[in-house]
C-alpha cells in the first residue's frame, strides 16, 4: 500500500473511530482512553505545579553575579513575593486587591465582605480596621508617595469625592475630583491629577486646584523623588495614518515624555531614540538627575514589537540603551541607591526580572518563573 493510501485510511479511521495525531503527540478517540488502547500508548494526565515564589532554578545572590540589592517585592501570578536581599524568597500573605506601601512594609486591602479598609504588616501580619463604607468597596487607591496617606473614593456618583487618611496624624479629609483624573498623593497634603488640557495639584485642605503644567490631552504624570520634576506624558507626535473603516486596528496611541522644572516651569521634550515612537513607562533616579525610559513602538498587544530600557541624563538628554536589542524590556526601577537598575524581560514565556549594574553594566537575572510569569516588579522592601 503506498504512503498516500496509508495517509487517506487514517483520516477515514479519524472520522469514524480513532486516530493518532502524530505531530502533537494527542490521542483521540470515542471514549476515554480508547485511543491508548488500541494503539499501545498509555495515558498520562500532566498537572502543573502550583505556582511558588522560587524554584530549583534561582540561584541566591551570593552565588551568582547578582548585585546586592534590597529586599523587593513582585508579583507572580496569584502570589505576592518577597525576595530578600540575599537572594532567597519568601511567600507573603494572599490578599485580593492590597496596595503595598512604598517602602513595602505594609498592606491595604479592602474586605469585600464588610466593605471594611484593613492594614497589614507585612513584618509581623498585624492586622487593623482603618475605615468602613457600607454600600461601597473601592475599585482604587493610592498610597501617598511621602509620608503614610491612603487615597481612596468614598462614593461612586457625582461629585466623585476622595478620602485622605493620613496614617501618622490620624486626620481624614474629604476633596472633591471634580473634571479631573486623581493620579496619585506626592504626600498627604496634595492629590496629583490630570485634566483635559493641564496636571494639577488638588490641595486636601481646602479642595483648591493648581495647574502644576499646561499639557494637551496628558494620560498620566508623577514627580521625581525630590519632587523637583515632574514628568508628564502626552500623546505623541506623528501620529500614525489612520486605517480605513473595514481594516480591525488593534494599535494604541503613542505617547511622549516631557519634564518640568517644577521651580521654573521650564519645558524639557525627551528625544526618542532612532527606530522608536513611544514611551511605555519612566522612572526618575533617586538623585533627580537620570530617567529610565522604556520606548517602544506603537503596534498590537503589550509591549508591541520592540521595546528598550534606556538610560537618559538630564543634564545632555544623551540616549543610551541599558537593556540588549534583541530582547523586549520593560517596566524600569531605580533601586533605592541608585546604582542598579531592575526590569522586567518580555521576551520568552517565563518573563524574568533583570537587574543591570550601571557602573559595570552587567547584567543579571533576579527570579526564574518559568511558565507561571511574569514577574513583575512591585517595590522595594526597606523597614
Amino acid at each position: 500500500m503506498s504512503i498516500k493510501l496509508i495517509a487517506t485510511s487514517l483520516l477515514l479511521t479519524l472520522a469514524s473511530t480513532t486516530a493518532l495525531a502524530q505531530q502533537t503527540g494527542i490521542l483521540v478517540g470515542r471514549t476515554p482512553g480508547s485511543a491508548a488502547a488500541n494503539n499501545g500508548f498509555r495515558v498520562v494526565r500532566v498537572i502543573p505545579p502550583p505556582p511558588t515564589c522560587a524554584s530549583a532554578a534561582e540561584v541566591p545572590a551570593a552565588a551568582s553575579n547578582a548585585p546586592v540589592l534590597p529586599g523587593l517585592v513582585f508579583s507572580r501570578m496569584e502570589l505576592t513575593c518577597l525576595r530578600h536581599s540575599d537572594g532567597r524568597f519568601e511567600e507573603l500573605p494572599k490578599i485580593a486587591g492590597g496596595v503595598l506601601s512604598p517602602n513595602g512594609t505594609e498592606l491595604a486591602y479592602w474586605n469585600l465582605q464588610t466593605h471594611e479598609l484593613h492594614l497589614r504588616s507585612i513584618a509581623n501580619s498585624s492586622d487593623t480596621i482603618l475605615d468602613s463604607l457600607p454600600d461601597l468597596t473601592p475599585k482604587t487607591m493610592f498610597w501617598s508617595e511621602k509620608g503614610r496617606a491612603l487615597v481612596y473614593p468614598v462614593n461612586n456618583a457625582n461629585p466623585l469625592r476622595y478620602r485622605v487618611l493620613d496614617l501618622d496624624s490620624g486626620k481624614r479629609s474629604l476633596v472633591e475630583r471634580g473634571v479631573t483624573r486623581i493620579l496619585g498623593a506626592p504626600d498627604p497634603a496634595h492629590l496629583l491629577a490630570i485634566a483635559a488640557n493641564a496636571v494639577e495639584r488638588i490641595r486636601v485642605s481646602d479642595g483648591k486646584h493648581e495647574a502644576l503644567a499646561i499639557a494637551n490631552f496628558p494620560t498620566d504624570a508623577h514627580y521625581s523623588p525630590s519632587g523637583a520634576l515632574l514628568g508628564i506624558l502626552v500623546p505623541g507626535p506623528g501620529g500614525r495614518e489612520p486605517v480605513d473603516d473595514d481594516t480591525p486596528d488593534c494599535a494604541g496611541g503613542n505617547f511622549a515624555l516631557i519634564v518640568q522644572k517644577t521651580a521654573t516651569k521650564q519645558l524639557l521634550e525627551i528625544p526618542f531614540p532612532e527606530g522608536f515612537d513611544n514611551v511605555l513607562d519612566f522612572s526618575f533616579s533617586p538623585g533627580d538627575d537620570t530617567l529610565a525610559i522604556t520606548f517602544g513602538r506603537v503596534g498590537c498587544d503589550y509591549p508591541g514589537d520592540v521595546a528598550r530600557v534606556y538610560v537618559v541624563p538630564l543634564s545632555n538628554l544623551v540616549l543610551t540603551p541599558l537593556s540588549p536589542a534583541d530582547r523586549l524590556s520593560v517596566q524600569a526601577h531605580w533601586s533605592p541607591d541608585g546604582k542598579t537598575i531592575v526590569y522586567s524581560d518580555y521576551t520568552g514565556s517565563d518573563t524574568p526580572l533583570i537587574a543591570v549594574d550601571l557602573r559595570s553594566g552587567k547584567a543579571a537575572r533576579l527570579t526564574n518563573p518559568g511558565q507561571n510569569g511574569p514577574d513583575t516588579f512591585l517595590s522595594w522592601s526597606r523597614p
